[in-house]
C-alpha cells in the first residue's frame, strides 16, 4: 500500500488539518458562526481541565453515579455555560483574553448549579405553581445565562427569538384574536423555564445524554488513526474510476459521517485532502469545493452516527435511535448515489480519468492493514441494530473498544495525552449543540405554556384547507429559512415544534414528519445565500463561495426531493414488508442516477426532463409507476447510447 496517493494521504493525515490552521485550532463546531478565543497559559489549562471534567461528568453520571434527571441536566447546562463563557468572547474586544465579565458569568453559572443542587427536590412540589423568590431569581439567572451562551456561540438570532418568546408569554394576554392567551405571571414563567419543562427538557436531554457521548466516541476513533484508513479505502474503491478523487471525496465523507456527523467537521477534515486532488486532475475549484460540501453535508444524514440533530429527533419523538438509523439509511444512500453519479457525468464532460494504478492502494491491502480500526464502528452498529442495546451503552462500549483497538494496533496503551484530548474535544465540540438545545428549551417551554404551537397548527390547517402538499412546502421553506441564521439543531427544533404537529395532524407518521424537517435543516447549510458548509469548502478550494454553493445545491438535488417522496412512500423509511424495502433501495439507487443525469447530463433538455420524470416515478409508492419510470430511464439510456455511437 506504499504508493503515491496513499503515502500522501497518510502524510497529510499525520497533521490534523484543523491544527494546521492557527485560526481554528479548536475542534470544529457544527456551523458555528463565532470564533473561539485562542487561550494560552493558565486560562488554556483551566479550560482544558474543565472540558475534560465536563465530559467525564457526563460519562460518570450516565453509568456509575445515579443522578436525578433535573439535577443532571442542570449541572450539564451550568458546566457548558462556564466552558462557553471562557472559550467564546462576548465582544470583539475580548477575543484574545478572558475578561472580568466572563468570570462573573462563570460564578453566576456556579451559583444556579449550587442552588439547584440544594433545593431541586423541594422545587418539584412548587415548580410553576408556588415558586419562592429565590426560585425566580435563580431561574432568571439560568435563563439569561443560556441566552447569553447562545448569543456567543450561535449569534444574535436565537437569543432574540428566545427573548421575544418570553415577552409573548408575559404580555400576550393583550394580543387580539387567536394569538392572545390568558397571560402568565413572571414568577410562574421563570419557575417553569427553570425546570424540565423548559431549559432542561427533551432537547437538552438529547444533548447531555447522546451528543456528548457520540462526539467523544468520534474523538477517540480519530485518535486511533481511522481517518487514514477511510481515505485509503475510498481511494482503493473509487480512485481509478474516471474523476476518481471526486468520488473518493464522496465515499470518504460518507465514511467520516459515521464518526463525525458534522458537515463543517467533514469539510475541514476531508476537504483539505480531497479538494486539492480534485483540482489536480482537472475539476474546477468551485466544482471541487461543491462536491466536498455536498458530500460532507450528507455525513449528517448517514447512519450510524448522523448529525447531532438525529439524537434530538430521537428524543423528541421518543423513537429508539435504531429505528431512526434504519429510517434514514435508504434516503442517505439515494443522496450519496446522486452526488456520485453527478460527479461521473461531470468527469465524462471534462474527459477526466482517475488516479494511476501506482497511486491507488489495493482494497485487500487496505483492509488487511486497517480492518482492526473499523471494529469500533462495527461494534456500535451491531449493539444498536442487532443486540438492540441503548444508544448510551453502545457508545460507551464502542469507546472502550476503540481504546483496546488502539492498544492492539500500537502495542501500547493509548497515550494519556491522546485520551485527555479526546475527552476535551467531546465537551468543546458539543458546545454548539448544547447552546442550541438549552436555548430551544426556552422556546419549547413557552410554546407548551401558552399553547401558541397549537394555534399555529389551527391557522395553517384553516388557511391551507387541510392540504398536505401546502403544509409540506411551507414547512420546507420555513426550515431552510431558519437554517440560514441558525445551526442545524436549532433550525430543526424550532420548525419541529410548530411544523411537525401540522404534518402529523394531516396524517403523516410522526417519525416521517420529523425526518422531513431534519433533512431540510441539514441541507440549509448548502442552500444559498447563506451556505456555511459550501463557504468553508470554497475557502479551501480558493473558489467563489456563491458559485460553489449553487453547484452544491445542484449536486444535492436528491435531498430536496426525497423527503417529499418518503412522506408518500414509507418503504423508503424502512417501513413495510422486506421485499418492498429491497425494491425501494434498488429504485433509490436508480433514481439517484436519473437525478444526476437530469441535473448534470450531456443530453439535451428533453432527455434531461425525461430522466427527472423517471426518477420521480421510480420513487413513487406504486409498482406500476415504478416500472414506468424504469422503462423511461432505459429508453433515455438507449437513445443516448445510439447517439454516442453515431457520433463515434
Amino acid at each position: 500500500m506504499a504508493c503515491g496517493l496513499s503515502a500522501w494521504v497518510r502524510k497529510s493525515m499525520a497533521v490534523n488539518p484543523i491544527e494546521a490552521h492557527p485560526a481554528s485550532a479548536e475542534p470544529p463546531l457544527e456551523e458555528s458562526v463565532s470564533t473561539m478565543r485562542m487561550l494560552s497559559g493558565p486560562w488554556a489549562r483551566i479550560v482544558s481541565v474543565l472540558a475534560i471534567c465536563t465530559t467525564a461528568y457526563h460519562i460518570l453520571a450516565l453509568t456509575v453515579v445515579s443522578i436525578d434527571p433535573w439535577l443532571f441536566l442542570g449541572f450539564s447546562v451550568g458546566l457548558f455555560c462556564i466552558l462557553g463563557f471562557l472559550l467564546f468572547p462576548g465582544s470583539r474586544s475580548g477575543r484574545h483574553a478572558v475578561r472580568y465579565v466572563d468570570v462573573v458569568l462563570c460564578f453566576a453559572s456556579i451559583g444556579f448549579m449550587v442552588y439547584l443542587g440544594v433545593n431541586f427536590d423541594q422545587m418539584y412540589d412548587r415548580v410553576g405553581f408556588e415558586p419562592t423568590k429565590w426560585d425566580v431569581v435563580w431561574g432568571t439567572v439560568a435563563v439569561l445565562l443560556s441566552l447569553e451562551l447562545a448569543r456567543r456561540v450561535l449569534g444574535w438570532f436565537f437569543p432574540i427569538l428566545g427573548a421575544l418568546c418570553i415577552a409573548y408569554a408575559l404580555f400576550g394576554a393583550g394580543l387580539p384574536g387567536i394569538w392572545g392567551h390568558r397571560g402568565y405571571e413572571y414568577d410562574r414563567l421563570m419557575s417553569t423555564l427553570f425546570s424540565t419543562e423548559g431549559l432542561f427538557g427533551f432537547a437538552m436531554s438529547a444533548a447531555a445524554t447522546y451528543i456528548v457521548l457520540f462526539v467523544t466516541f468520534g474523538a477517540f476513533l480519530r485518535a486511533t488513526g481511522v481517518g487514514a484508513v477511510f481515505i485509503d479505502l475510498a481511494t482503493a474503491i473509487a480512485g481509478r474510476a474516471r474523476g476518481g478523487p471526486a468520488k473518493v471525496a464522496v465515499i470518504s465523507s460518507a465514511l467520516f459521517g459515521t464518526i463525525s456527523g458534522s458537515s463543517m467537521g467533514n469539510v475541514a477534515t476531508v476537504g483539505t485532502l480531497t479538494i486539492p486532488l480534485m483540482k489536480r486532475i482537472g475539476y474546477k475549484p468551485a466544482f471541487a469545493g461543491a462536491v466536498e460540501a455536498a458530500a460532507s453535508t450528507g455525513g449528517q444524514l448517514m447512519p450510524p452516527i448522523m448529525g447531532s440533530v438525529a439524537f434530538v429527533l430521537a428524543e423528541a419523538t421518543m423513537t429508539p435511535y435504531r429505528d431512526v438509523m434504519l429510517a434514514a439509511l435508504i434516503p442517505a444512500i439515494c443522496y450519496f448515489a446522486t452526488v456520485y453519479f453527478v460527479i461521473d457525468f461531470e468527469a465524462v464532460k471534462l474527459g477526466l480519468r482517475g488516479t494511476s494504478p501506482e497511486e491507488t492502494p489495493k482494497t485487500r491491502a487496505v483492509l488487511r492493514d486497517g480492518w482492526l480500526l473499523l471494529v469500533p464502528i462495527v461494534v456500535l452498529v451491531v449493539m444498536i441494530v442487532v443486540v438492540q442495546r441503548s444508544v448510551m451503552q453502545s457508545a460507551l462500549v464502542s469507546i472502550a473498544v476503540a481504546v483496546i483497538v488502539d492498544w492492539i494496533k500500537q502495542r501500547r496503551l493509548m497515550r494519556l495525552a491522546d485520551a485527555l484530548k479526546a475527552f476535551r474535544e467531546g465537551a468543546v465540540s458539543s458546545l454548539e449543540a448544547v447552546a442550541a438545545c438549552a436555548c430551544a428549551g426556552i422556546l419549547v417551554g413557552v410554546f407548551s405554556l401558552t399553547g401558541v404551537g397549537n394555534r399555529f397548527v389551527d391557522l395553517v390547517l384553516a388557511y391551507g384547507r387541510n392540504q398536505l402538499e401546502v403544509a409540506l412546502v411551507l414547512t420546507m421553506l420555513v426550515t431552510i429559512l431558519l437554517g440560514f441564521p441558525l445551526p442545524t439543531v436549532a433550525a430543526y427544533i424550532i420548525t419541529a415544534a410548530i411544523g411537525a404537529p401540522v404534518l402529523v395532524q394531516l396524517g403523516v407518521p410522526q417519525l416521517a414528519a420529523h425526518l422531513f424537517i431534519m433533512y431540510y435543516a441539514c441541507v440549509s447549510t448548502l442552500t444559498p445565500p447563506v451556505a456555511l458548509a459550501a463557504f468553508t469548502a470554497a475557502s479551501i478550494a480558493g473558489a467563489d463561495p456563491n458559485k460553489t454553493s449553487w453547484i452544491a445545491t445542484r449536486l444535492s438535488v436528491a435531498a430536496y426531493i426525497v423527503p417529499f417522496v418518503f412522506i408518500y412512500n414509507p418503504a423508503i423509511l424502512w417501513v413495510g414488508p422486506w421485499h418492498d424495502i429491497v425494491r425501494a433501495l434498488v429504485l433509490c439507487l436508480l433514481a439517484g442516477y436519473a437525478f444526476a443525469g437530469a441535473t448534470n447530463g450531456n443530453q439535451g433538455a428533453p432527455m434531461r426532463l425525461m430522466m427527472f420524470v423517471a426518477a420521480i416515478c421510480m420513487l413513487a409508492p406504486m409498482a406500476v409507476i415504478n416500472f414506468s419510470g424504469l422503462a423511461l430511464l432505459l429508453v433515455v439510456m438507449l437513445v443516448t447510447r445510439r447517439r454516442l455511437a453515431a457520433v463515434g
